[in-house]
């Protein structure tokens, strides 16, 4: 039993680094990805506002005036 305790004790010291690595590492992608969504929700309310606006100018710009 004691040829197998340092081994399992490297095994189990290996998979508690491996565990921590990991848990950085997902702490770090849920951060990123944090990131990401507000950058596209910044992005769509730039595009919506900017249809807005363009829909704004044209109509104020006369729209669907027929002359006739």
């Amino acid at each position: 039993m004691d040829e197998r305790h340092p081994a399992l004790e490297a095994r189990v010291a290996a998979l508690e680094t491996r565990s921590a690595v990991e848990d950085v590492h997902r702490e770090n992608v849920e951060r990123r990805l944090g990131h990401i969504e507000d950058t596209l929700k910044w992005l769509v309310r730039l595009v919506i506002g900017s249809i807005l606006l363009a829909a704004l100018a044209w109509m104020l710009g006369g729209g669907l005036v027929l002359v006739g």
